[in-house]
């Protein structure tokens, strides 16, 4: 004998699915009560309530343990890596004198790259420093102890400070100014009581050689860059 599955019309099946969820005769909603939904409730907020907490706490101890000025670990970096401003993809820094666009770019980098190191800036944020001794703040054991790094003013650079001056770092006259930027390293003393000398060689490219030829004309090349050498530094 083979019963035949009745055939639901949709307005039974809506009728259902309204009664499942809300069940007017048993109070139900979606099948639980108030007081099972409470219970239900209750656990999750409890449960990840735990959760947050433990997680929190674990991170403020961890916090405990870094300082803000000094990294955790420091065993990869021995010696400071060096960079050049205005920065550029590889490294070389090609101008037209006569075409403008051609350096306008780098002079506009260089003027936020220097922003902060204007004199007004340094002498609300940074401290004057003796010359030719380095500046060492002690933390007297207090855990992140500020520090205040040494005024590097920018009416420092002369020529390459940029202030008032019409050649546009010497872009302008074919004698641009380069920085040479060096990286911090913690418990890095620049110099070691030594003179550090920086030896820079400009290129001549001539009339009609681009970036992307094989190999430049071989011509004698001239300095286009004042280097400035440090002094030396002695210790406290």
């Amino acid at each position: 004998m083979v019963i035949q599955k009745e055939t639901k019309s949709c307005g039974q099946v809506v009728e259902e699915w309204k009664e499942f969820v809300w069940n007017p005769r048993t109070h139900q909603f979606m099948g639980r009560t108030g007081t099972s939904w409470a219970f239900i409730l209750l656990f999750y907020l409890v449960f990840y309530g735990f959760l947050t907490a433990m997680f929190t706490l674990t991170m403020w101890v961890m916090l405990q343990t870094v300082s803000d000025h000094t990294p955790k670990y420091q065993d990869r970096l021995t010696t400071p890596g060096l960079m050049i401003r205005p920065k550029t993809e590889n490294l070389d820094v090609i101008v037209n004198v006569s075409d403008t666009e051609s350096w306008d770019q780098h002079v506009q980098k260089l003027n936020k790259f220097l922003e902060p190191y204007n004199d007004s800036i340094q002498a609300q944020k940074n401290d004057v420093c003796r010359p030719g001794r380095y500046y060492e703040q002690p933390d007297n054991g207090v855990l992140n102890y500020p520090k205040r790094a040494c005024q590097f003013n920018r009416t420092q650079l002369g020529d390459c400070s940029g202030i008032g001056d019409p050649t546009h770092y010497g872009y302008s006259t074919g004698q641009p100014c380069v920085f040479i930027k060096m990286n911090r390293v913690i418990n890095f003393y620049a110099g070691a009581n030594q003179s550090m000398n920086v030896t820079c060689v400009g290129k001549m490219l001539s009339r009609g050689w681009t970036p992307t030829s094989l190999s430049p004309p071989k011509q004698k090349p001239r300095p286009l860059l004042l280097c400035l050498t440090p002094s030396t530094f002695s210790s406290p």
